[in-house]
C-alpha cells in the first residue's frame, strides 16, 4: 500500500495537474471568442419567470433474436415539480405525446421476409423517423439515441412559449452514433422548435473539448501571460477550466463564468456557450463546471441559473428532478417488459442482465 500511494503521489497526481508547457507556442485556430475578460464573476440574481426542464432517459433489452428499447421522458417545473410525463405508468399527469416509446430491432439479416411494416403500433415502432427499418447489428446505442432524442424534441414543443426551458444536453446535439440521415431529420425540427427562451446545460465536460477548441491565438496567449497555463495542452474542458480556478484563485470561492463563445449550426442560427464554475461550497477546492448554451447573448441568464443551486451530482435541482423521474420510468418499463419477453422464453445477454442490476 506504501508503493502504491508513493507511485500515485508522485506520477499519477503529478502528470494529471500539468500546469504548462515549458515551449509554449503560438498556433493559429479560428477565434470565437466573444468577451473581453476570460473570467468574470456571476451574481445569483432570482426571477418570477416560469422555468421548465426536459430530459429524457432509454434502456435495452439485448438477446440472441434482437434488441427491446425503452424510452421515457419527463417535464418538471418550477411551479409543478413534475409537470408531466410520457408514458405514465402510475397514474401521473401524462404529456400530450402520440410518439413510440418502444423499439424493436430484429437480430435477423435486413434482406429477409418478415415485414417490419407490419408489427408497428402507435407505441411499439420497428423503424426509424426516417422510414429505414432497425436492425440489431446497428447496435443498441443508436435505437436508444433515436427514440429518446424523438421523444424530448417532441416534448420541447409542449411547453414552447410557456418560459424557458431547460434541456439536458446541447441545444443541437451531435448525434455521434446516429445515421446521417436521422441526424438531419431530427436536427431540423429541433430548429423549428428551439428559440431564445430555450436554454442548453451540458453536465459532462471531461471528454468535451468544445472549448479548447475554440480559444484562438490571441485569447490563448492571453490566457497563458496571466495565468501561466496553456489551454491547448489539456484533454478536456473541465480539466483546463479546474486548473484555471485551482490554481489562479483562493477561498472563498466566487461563482464564475467563462465566454461567450459562439458557434454557428446553420446560416440563421448562432449558439452562445458560457462555462459556469459553481464551487459546491466557498472553501472546499470541488466545483460543478457547466455549458450553458443559448441563442441569446445575454449573460444575465448565468445569475438565473446560479440562484438555483446546484445538487451533489452538480446540477440544477429543477434539471436533477426530471432526470431522475424520466430515469425512474425507464427502469420501471424496462423491468416489466423483460418479465415479459423472459417468459416467453427470450434469454437475455450479459449487457441486459448487467443494466438491470446497476440501473
Amino acid at each position: 500500500m506504501e508503493i502504491l500511494n508513493s507511485v500515485v503521489v508522485k506520477y499519477v497526481s503529478k502528470y494529471l495537474t500539468i500546469t504548462s508547457l515549458d515551449d509554449y507556442r503560438d498556433n493559429e485556430s479560428p477565434s470565437t471568442f466573444e468577451g473581453e475578460d476570460v473570467f468574470f464573476e456571476v451574481h445569483p440574481s432570482r426571477t418570477d419567470q416560469e422555468f421548465y426542464a426536459v430530459d429524457g432517459s432509454s434502456r435495452s433489452f439485448v438477446s440472441g433474436k434482437g434488441i427491446i428499447s425503452v424510452s421515457a421522458v419527463a417535464l418538471s417545473s418550477s411551479s409543478i415539480p413534475i409537470y408531466g410525463v410520457y408514458p405514465s405508468l402510475d397514474g401521473e399527469k401524462e404529456l400530450e405525446l402520440k410518439e413510440p416509446f418502444i423499439a424493436v430491432a430484429s437480430s435477423v439479416h435486413e434482406n429477409s421476409k418478415i415485414d417490419p411494416y407490419l408489427y408497428f403500433g402507435p407505441y411499439v415502432s420497428p423503424i426509424s423517423i426516417t422510414g429505414d427499418p432497425f436492425y440489431s447489428s446497428e447496435g443498441f446505442e443508436v435505437i436508444e439515441g433515436e427514440i429518446r432524442s424523438v421523444l424530448e424534441t417532441k416534448a420541447l414543443k409542449i411547453v414552447k412559449g410557456k418560459g424557458k426551458v431547460i434541456v439536458d444536453g446541447p441545444l443541437f446535439p451531435s448525434y455521434l452514433y446516429l445515421t446521417s440521415k436521422f441526424k438531419e431529420k431530427i436536427l431540423e425540427e429541433r430548429k423549428n422548435v428551439i428559440d431564445k427562451d430555450f436554454l442548453g446545460i451540458v453536465k459532462r465536460l471531461d471528454k468535451s473539448r468544445s472549448l479548447i477548441d475554440s480559444i484562438d491565438n490571441k485569447t490563448r496567449s492571453t490566457i497563458y501571460q496571466k495565468y501561466r497555463i496553456d489551454p491547448k495542452i489539456f484533454l478536456s474542458d473541465e480539466s483546463f477550466i479546474l486548473h484555471l480556478v485551482r490554481f489562479n484563485y483562493s477561498p472563498p470561492y466566487k461563482i464564475l463564468a467563462l465566454g461567450p463563445f459562439s458557434k454557428k449550426i446553420c446560416e440563421k442560427i448562432n449558439v452562445y456557450m458560457y462555462y459556469l464554475v459553481v464551487p459546491f461550497h466557498p472553501y472546499v477546492s470541488k466545483f460543478s463546471i457547466l455549458r450553458i448554451e443559448s441563442l441569446s447573448k445575454d449573460p444575465s441568464i448565468l445569475g438565473i441559473i446560479a440562484s438555483m443551486g446546484i445538487t451533489k451530482d452538480g446540477i440544477p435541482p429543477l434539471l436533477a428532478l426530471a432526470d431522475f423521474k424520466a430515469k425512474k420510468i425507464s427502469l420501471a418499463l424496462y423491468r416489466y417488459i423483460v418479465s415479459i419477453v423472459e417468459r416467453l422464453g427470450i434469454q437475455a445477454s450479459f449487457y441486459s442482465r448487467l443494466s438491470g442490476e446497476v440501473a
